[in-house]
């Protein structure tokens, strides 16, 4: 079916080459000379593109385009014009003119813009499918070719830009194939994860993980700050494709001026991942060093209580002190009251420590919730809630009143999620712990067969702490979820498709710090 053209200008009739350049091209177009002529035919039947002139009898063109939109919200309108002044462009922009043709027009200029915005997204849509067939091939050697640690971190990139690309063009067998290939990623970034992590705990030539980012990508920093304080801001479990949807939003306001991905350490947990980040310890160290505020998996209370501690801890071994600001959001009121206090917080502080819990909620919370196993059903969907809850957050508030006091901001997480599916059973004792991505306890057994489990026997080689003289550490790759053998089906019922995280996958492994810069 033709694309339909209406174009609207009180001197037609000199239009006539253009106008029969774009039937030739295979558009249909309507001339009409009068803008209450043009608010009928829309009324009357559909158009796809709008064009009018700038100054017409008895209507303006900016006034015929506020009108259409009233209207016709997303219809795109071009405006026709030999003024190219700023009161025009601004006027323009407000009604959401998509595109600009100085007079005299150009047949082929006109083409071209005719072609972007009518067919534009299909066009798009089909590059992108043809891009992603001829890229395959070449992420399928890589993968299959024992990358090393900085070659996993790029393949992620590569396989999330794709999904992203892929989600947009809805090609629904090309994602399928990009699918299969992450799953295979998965399993393969798995057996190299768990076959040298043990040897990079212990080693100075490692990869980058939990307890050095901070010192590696934030502390030099510090050394260079003025006399306006640095803001340091976590959200808990944002994967990297969540961190590409934020990117989009904030946009308007800065601009990523560093951009790092890091391993988080094993168990892929908050408790663990985020109080290393913030005290640049092992978690075996952390315990050890701060007794009083390391609580066990199988001990009661709140496992993320001081990381303002161990965040001051880690200032003063680098001997770099200063007064810390720290404001945790769990709840909506808590956000609104950030909000409000946060021009005072940023006079009162050199650094100023915001953790946002949103995300890692979201993701627990939607094993109870069918409304949310609705809205999150998968990645795509995942990514849709993620920028509906950030568009209308306290942490994007937050984000768009920062530029009025700071040049720089600093965001990270402590570890992503994966959506698992399948389950192994596991038996333990009563103090095992609960979680269905890793398990630590004693006398932890699994069928010696079965794929998808890294058991670490001897929690100090992985620089962990032990619960009891005896406890080891259980971590599920890939997309497996560990389940015990009583009401075996039920649980897993429950919790397949879900999302989870404490085990290896690229998903929850691979995660983000970024230097944010203020747009001017």
């Amino acid at each position: 079916m033709r694309s339909r053209i209406l174009w609207v200008d009180d001197e037609i009739d000199h239009l006539e080459p253009q106008v029969l350049h774009l039937r030739e091209k295979g558009f249909e177009v309507i001339p009409l000379r009068y803008p209450t002529e043009a608010l009928a035919t829309l009324h009357q039947q559909p158009i796809d593109l709008l064009i009018v002139d700038e100054h017409m009898p008895g209507m303006e063109g900016i006034e015929l385009a506020r009108q259409v939109k009233r209207l016709l919200p997303h219809l795109p309108i071009v405006m026709v014009t030999k003024d190219e002044s700023e009161p025009l462009m601004e006027a323009a922009v407000g009604v959401e003119i998509a595109d600009f043709l100085i007079k005299p027009v150009k047949p082929q200029q006109l083409l071209s813009t005719c072609k972007r915005l009518l067919s534009g997204p299909l066009l798009q849509q089909q590059q992108t499918s043809q891009d992603y067939q001829r890229e395959f091939r070449r992420l399928a050697t890589q993968i299959a070719l024992n990358p090393t640690a900085e070659e996993w971190l790029q393949i992620y990139r590569d396989l999330v830009y794709w999904d992203l690309a892929l989600e947009k063009s809805g090609e629904a067998e090309l994602r399928s194939i990009l699918d299969g290939q992450r799953a295979e990623a998965n399993l393969l970034f798995s057996r190299f994860y768990t076959e040298n992590y043990l040897e990079w705990v212990h080693s100075s030539q490692r990869p980058t993980l939990s307890p050095d980012v901070l010192t590696k990508y934030f502390l030099p920093h510090l050394a260079e700050r003025s006399k306006e304080p640095v803001v340091l801001l976590l959200i808990d479990g944002m994967r990297y494709d969540q961190w590409k949807v934020l990117e989009a939003l904030i946009a308007p306001y800065y601009h990523t001026a560093e951009e790092q991905l890091f391993f988080s350490i094993l168990p892929t947990a908050t408790q663990y991942a985020r109080n290393s980040l913030f005290g640049g310890l092992f978690p075996l160290e952390l315990a050890q060093r701060f007794p009083r505020y390391w609580a066990d998996d199988d001990e009661e209370g709140g496992k993320n209580l001081f990381e303002e501690e161990f965040f001051g801890d880690l200032l003063h071994r680098h001997k770099m002190p200063a007064r810390i600001g720290y404001v945790k959001v769990l709840r909506l009121e808590e956000g609104k009251a950030l909000v409000q206090q946060l021009p005072q917080l940023l006079r009162q502080h050199e650094i100023l420590l915001l953790i946002f819990n949103f995300l890692d909620l979201m993701a627990h919370t939607r094993v109870q919730m069918n409304i949310l196993k609705e809205l999150a059903s998968n990645d795509i969907a995942l990514r849709a809630t993620t920028r509906a809850w950030l568009e209308n957050s306290s942490f994007f508030q937050v984000m768009r009143l920062l530029p009025q006091y700071v040049r720089r901001v600093f965001l990270t997480t402590d570890h992503g999620f994966v959506q698992v599916r399948r389950p192994v059973r596991v038996l333990g004792d009563r103090e095992t712990t609960t979680n269905l991505r890793y398990k630590q306890g004693r006398n932890l057994n699994y069928d010696r067969d079965a794929r998808g489990l890294f058991h670490i026997r001897k929690p100090e080689e992985a620089r962990l702490p032990r619960a009891t003289a005896s406890a080891t550490y259980l971590f599920a790759c890939e997309d497996y979820f560990l389940v015990y053998p009583t009401n075996y089906n039920d649980y897993v019922r429950l919790y397949r498709d879900s999302y989870q995280h404490g085990g290896v996958s690229l998903e929850e492994i691979i995660v983000p710090f970024l230097r944010l810069e203020v747009k001017k």
